[in-house]
């Protein structure tokens, strides 16, 4: 009996090694993950690839974007221009203002050169106001 146990057991001859079995089994993993993540890789890529080249709506585009590049302008576009509320730009138009616009069916049409030079001249006056209610006046009566 003593014998017996000191024996090991035969190897199997043509059999495959687990060893070899397990590296076959990492490298198919490996290989299954490299291609999700180059399949991955070309989505973002192609979905970049959309969104920089993809063409802009004005429309869509913020305020401080679109609105300088366009040589007319409506009210409510004047009015985020000019940081002026919608009713504020109607009124400078009823009241002649801002006497060059074209009225069109849906409100007014207005040079963005037009609302500079108000711009420019409205902030002159206010400066030339400010500026006049600053000084002293001098009280050259004297009697």
């Amino acid at each position: 009996m003593a014998n017996q146990s000191n024996q090991r057991p035969a190897k199997r001859s043509g059999g495959i090694s687990p060893t070899l079995l397990a590296a076959v089994f990492l490298g198919i993993c490996i290989l299954i993950a490299g291609i999700n993540i180059g399949g991955g890789v070309r989505k973002l890529n192609k979905t970049l690839e959309e969104k920089q080249f993809a063409p802009t709506n004005t429309v869509n585009v913020p305020s401080d974007m679109g609105i300088s590049q366009k040589k007319y302008l409506t009210e409510e576009e004047a009015g985020e221009y000019l940081n002026l509320s919608t009713e504020k730009i109607t009124e400078l138009i009823k009241t002649g203002e801002i006497t060059e616009y074209v009225e069109t069916a849906t409100g007014y049409s207005i040079s963005v050169t037009v609302l500079d030079n108000w711009f420019d001249n409205e902030a002159y006056q206010n400066k030339l106001r400010s500026n006049a209610a600053s000084e002293p006046t001098e009280d050259n009566s004297e009697e």
